[in-house]
């Protein structure tokens, strides 16, 4: 994802790139995973926290993601480089034979480098009822 257009287009681009990686879960597209994830991203979850090798190589093929919806999207720009898109989801997912579905807050921290948009750290976390 390159950086093109004015800082304006910022939320647009993230929120594309956010839809981007739902996608390449939701098709268990390996090679689209890695190209979103920056090479040190760390996903935070109810499962653990999982570095960019763990994820391609053990969660991506043993979780099925069959509904991601995402809601009321916000984005906070740190600096020049980095920027965290935060919004709600619904998601929907199976893990180990077990389906879990619900409503969570999504924190997916963004870096500029060399020229594009990855992402660093994406932390997603139930809502509370």
């Amino acid at each position: 994802m390159t950086s093109t257009g004015t800082p304006g287009q910022l939320p647009t681009l993230l929120l594309a790139h956010e839809k981007a990686r739902a996608r390449a879960w939701k098709e268990k597209n390996m090679r689209a995973l890695d190209i979103l994830l920056a090479p040190d991203f760390i996903e935070i979850n109810a499962l653990g926290r999982f570095s960019k090798k763990e994820i391609l190589a053990t969660l991506l093929p043993s979780l099925t993601l069959h509904e991601f919806i995402i809601s009321d999207p916000r984005m906070v720009v740190a600096s020049p480089d980095a920027a965290v898109l935060i919004y709600q989801c619904i998601e929907d997912i199976t893990i180990r034979g077990q389906r879990i579905s619900g409503t969570f807050h999504v924190a997916a921290h963004y870096a500029k480098r060399e020229n594009k948009w990855v992402l660093l750290v994406w932390q997603i976390t139930p809502v509370s009822c």
